[in-house]
């Protein structure tokens, strides 16, 4: 009995230790997070949960969401057709090239080339709800 416990306690520790790790990660540059984003992406999204009238579509609560599932926005078809959940991952691709992540979306913006900046902006983004 005890041994068929071990592998899934070992994986749920894996796990926790992962996502500590990640929010380790994230301290550091929840500041500089908030400052690009305003800078880079604030002109067109917000993240006040609520708002409306943007060019793009809020943010508040991004990370899990399904991509193009923002109700009221009018997103492009390529967007709607990506059928991701934003995670870390696919939200910093996105902020990369997001012409060449979603060849078709209507965001214009031509990307965020500092590796540091973006994962900045993911840490920032993971924690508006």
């Amino acid at each position: 009995m005890f041994t068929s416990l071990r592998l899934p306690l070992i994986g749920l520790l894996s796990f926790t230790v992962a996502q500590a790790a990640l929010a380790a990660d994230c301290a550091p540059d929840q500041r500089h997070g908030a400052e690009v984003f305003a800078n880079e992406c604030g002109v067109c999204h917000s993240v006040t949960k609520g708002a409306t009238g943007m060019m793009g579509p809020n943010l508040a609560g991004v990370v899990g969401r399904k991509s193009g599932s923002l109700e009221g926005f009018n997103y492009s078809q390529a967007m709607r057709n990506k059928n991701i959940d934003w995670q870390a991952e696919n939200i910093a691709q996105l902020i990369t090239q997001p012409q060449a992540y979603v060849p078709g979306t209507y965001m214009p913006y031509m990307g965020l080339a500092s590796a540091d900046d973006r994962q900045a902006v993911v840490c920032f983004l993971k924690e508006q709800h």
